[in-house]
């Protein structure tokens, strides 16, 4: 009978002595966390990075591991860390139940992806891949607080990827190569007719029929498009080139087909 006392009294001990230190664990991970937020919060990125980082390697699979993943990932992105800042996403989007950040996370990816995408005259991988994500994150969070920032995103992509296709059709144009110039002009009418560089098209699309089919075909072309023209300004220079096409005349100091080549 002494001897199970004995025995009970040890395990309770240690039990006691097993919770005291859990608790010592949580407290000491919860002070350690409070000195990065405030360092997050002064804006000192680097270093809220060395302490979010230490958070998550000795504290991996409590509450606030997790939420300084969150933390993390956004010092990595405040750092122009993209890359590792996404991947930092992702993870916390696995384990974290909290929805707000959820949210959050999941815009800070795509927003991540935004970054990561090249200048329009190098390869648009990634800027379809980030539009693609954008328009996704609007329809998974419609009327989101972050719904003006996605559509703007949003509509630069759309812009990159308009210009990307205008400055091919210029070289095709410049290259006697209209056939090609065509198919390019005819994907950004299409699929980016709402971008900044859709009135840019349709003047290109009126030079090609007028080098190749004259001023009459150029003429018709504007006129059918007359209503699609966003730039009124753009309409009349466009015009202005097919009424002058025969004449040797000086545009702004330029003659007529050193204008066009300019134009382009």
């Amino acid at each position: 009978m002494g001897k199970k006392i004995v025995i009970l009294c040890s395990f309770l001990l240690l039990l006691i002595a097993g919770c005291s230190s859990q608790r010592q664990l949580v407290k000491d991970s919860e002070n350690y966390f409070k000195k990065a937020i405030n360092y997050f919060e002064d804006e000192k990125y680097s270093k809220a990075k060395n302490y979010f980082e230490n958070i998550v390697d000795q504290y991996s699979g409590t509450e606030v591991a997790i939420d300084a993943l969150y933390y993390l990932a956004s010092c990595e992105y405040e750092l122009n860390d993209f890359n590792n800042a996404k991947q930092s996403f992702k993870v916390y989007n696995r384990y974290s139940q909290n929805m707000i950040k959820l949210q959050s996370a999941r815009f800070m990816i795509c927003l991540c992806m935004f970054e990561l995408t090249l200048e329009h005259p190098k390869d648009q991988s990634a800027t379809y891949e980030a539009l693609e994500q954008l328009q996704i994150f609007i329809e998974e969070y419609p009327g989101s607080k972050y719904d003006l920032e996605a559509s703007q995103k949003i509509e630069e992509l759309r812009n990159k990827l308009a210009l990307k296709k205008y400055e091919i059709a210029k070289l095709y144009i410049k290259t006697d190569n209209f056939d090609s110039a065509k198919i390019y002009l005819d994907e950004l009418l299409g699929q980016y007719y709402d971008t900044n560089y859709a009135d840019d098209a349709r003047v290109a699309y009126s030079i090609i029929y007028l080098i190749t089919e004259g001023a009459e075909s150029a003429s018709e072309y504007l006129l059918n498009n007359k209503q699609k023209f966003t730039s009124e300004s753009k309409y009349l220079e466009a015009n202005d080139i097919v009424i002058n096409s025969g004449k040797k005349i000086k545009i702004k100091k330029l003659y007529f087909l050193d204008y066009i080549n300019k134009l382009l």
